[in-house]
């Protein structure tokens, strides 16, 4: 059975990965631009020259967080065959359009909560079913640093997934009101699935100056796991004690909670937090990529807004959202597991990360 996503492996200098990735994706970075093109225009009014230029405006934050990500852009733009800027301001999208968010649930699993005393993370990716087709795994071999297995969108240097130390993040888009020039979430992204402890993934969130806000959940092989709420002006951390703990789309810090915005937008956050909080706590000391797959991923209570979501035809062809994949990650093996669509459909597929390969 193959994945419908391609497997891209990349190696050696930030350039010279960047190169082979935009070679290799080129298909998928055109799909991606076009559906950025499109969503620009129709939900922020802009035209993508106004958003390249925009984007220029957080290169210098880019460049002092995580500098090989901009030498990894130029190359992608040269492997595809498109502009720098295309590239950058995929890497930028949340940011310049983050009046339309993407939606998703996720997990996390400490070693009391699951079957075999190991840690695992999980989630739903809820957006445009046009996404499907821009969506990729890209392994990243990067010495010194952690050699990565993620699923990105195309053209995006970060992701979700699992790196060689044990670390495994993913995201749940967050709002706020206002946002600033500073480090792009899905830069974070790539800083935080770069570092080799909790501690580091924590840094990687606090220290820079962040452009937005959001949620990364991350895990170790080590048996932590944690959900990192953060905003522009602070973060919050919410780690578990023994059970699993849920996320979507909502703030759950009582700090942070007064200033969001994306309730109001998305209130199917709710009960996609509540559905997948209580599976947990049913399967508690038994959760398994069997079970986490099939019953907290595959849910479908309040259906189609549910934590398998499918496409309502009530809604407008731009808010259509439905889960573009599920994602299972195994710290302890290195490993995820992606599901071919909706994860009610039952079909996924390992990749594992190997990092002497």
């Amino acid at each position: 059975m193959s994945h419908p996503f391609p497997h891209i492996r990349i190696e050696g200098a930030p350039h010279e990965r960047g190169v082979t990735y935009g070679r290799l994706a080129a298909e998928r970075i055109g799909n991606s631009l076009a559906l950025y093109r499109e969503l620009f225009e129709a939900y922020a009014s802009m035209q993508w020259a106004e958003a390249v230029r925009r984007a220029g405006l957080f290169e210098p934050s880019i460049k002092e967080y995580l500098p090989d990500a901009l030498e990894e852009m130029h190359g992608i733009a040269e492997g595809a065959g498109v502009s720098y800027g295309d590239i950058l301001a995929l890497n930028c999208r949340s940011e310049l359009m983050f009046a339309l968010p993407d939606g998703c649930t996720s997990v996390i699993i400490p070693p009391e909560a699951s079957s075999d005393s190991k840690t695992y993370i999980a989630q739903t990716w809820d957006w445009l079913k046009p996404a499907h087709g821009a969506s990729i795994i890209l392994e990243v071999h990067q010495k010194p640093l952690p050699a990565l297995m993620m699923v990105c969108e195309a053209g995006m240097v970060g992701g979700k997934g699992v790196n060689s130390a044990g670390i495994g993040c993913g995201l749940n888009a967050l709002g706020i009101s206002r946002g600033r020039v500073g480090t792009p979430l899905h830069v974070m992204y790539r800083g935080v699935m770069n570092t080799v402890k909790i501690s580091d993934a924590i840094e990687a969130v606090a220290k820079p100056v962040r452009a937005g806000c959001g949620n990364f959940y991350v895990g170790s092989a080590e048996g932590l796991a944690m959900h990192l709420e953060f905003t522009p002006d602070t973060f919050d951390v919410l780690m578990p004690d023994t059970k699993g703990l849920a996320h979507a789309n909502h703030f759950l810090s009582p700090f942070l909670a007064g200033q969001d915005v994306l309730k109001t937008a998305l209130p199917c956050s709710f009960p996609r937090r509540f559905r997948a909080q209580k599976v947990l706590d049913q399967l508690h000391g038994k959760l398994n990529r069997e079970n986490v797959c099939a019953a907290v991923l595959s849910d479908h209570v309040n259906f189609p807004d549910s934590v398998c979501s499918h496409e309502d035809p009530r809604d407008a062809q731009w808010s259509r959202f439905c889960t573009v994949y599920g994602i299972f990650v195994d710290l302890c093996a290195r490993a995820l597991w992606v599901s071919h669509a909706n994860p009610c459909e039952g079909k996924w597929e390992p990749f594992y990360l190997h990092p002497g390969a």
